[in-house]
């Protein structure tokens, strides 16, 4: 046999081993770890060098978590996706993801924007109205009594205009 078909045969062997470790290689989803606080940390690893599809491995990441949090009567909150994608053979892909498991109706599952008064259920305070300087109100009162001069307002609607915007003056 020469040298060429030796590294041919080789070649293909090595290919097809590495198929072969590709087709029966699975990823490892870890366990919840608690980091305290209803927190959690669970990571998936790609099963082989050659998984390098990072986007599944956060999906198996949250089902995991989400399944963790149902199974336990609780809601899933995420709070961050850390994902480690090394150099081919340096290691393997690795999906992080660190959530709350909460119980339903719990406060901290609200956007961060959300008033706590709309979820005491308590009607939300009408912001105060915003005073106008003397300047402000004599535009103002300038513009609606253009307004009424070109037959745009009637007089009717100029009081009654005329009246809202006094009362924002100081």
């Amino acid at each position: 046999m020469n040298s060429k078909t030796l590294v041919k045969f080789f070649s293909v062997v090595i290919l097809g081993v590495a198929l072969a470790g590709r087709a029966s290689a699975h990823d490892e989803i870890g366990t919840p770890v608690p980091l305290g606080n209803s927190t959690f940390s669970i990571t998936c690893t790609g099963g082989s060098a050659f998984m390098r599809d990072i986007d599944q491995l956060k999906a198996e990441a949250s089902d995991s978590a989400s399944k963790f949090c149902e199974a336990q009567g609780k809601v899933l909150k995420p709070i961050s996706m850390k994902e480690k994608k090394p150099r081919f053979s340096f290691g393997y892909f690795e999906a992080t993801l660190v959530f709350m498991a909460l119980n339903p109706g719990d406060p901290a599952l609200l956007p961060p924007s959300a008033p706590v008064a709309a979820s005491a259920g308590m009607p939300e305070a009408a912001p105060a109205p915003r005073t106008l300087s003397t300047d402000e109100l004599v535009d103002e009162l300038t513009k609606l009594d253009d307004l009424r001069k070109k037959g745009i307002l009637t007089d009717d609607e100029f009081q009654a205009e005329k009246k809202k915007v006094l009362s924002h003056s100081n």
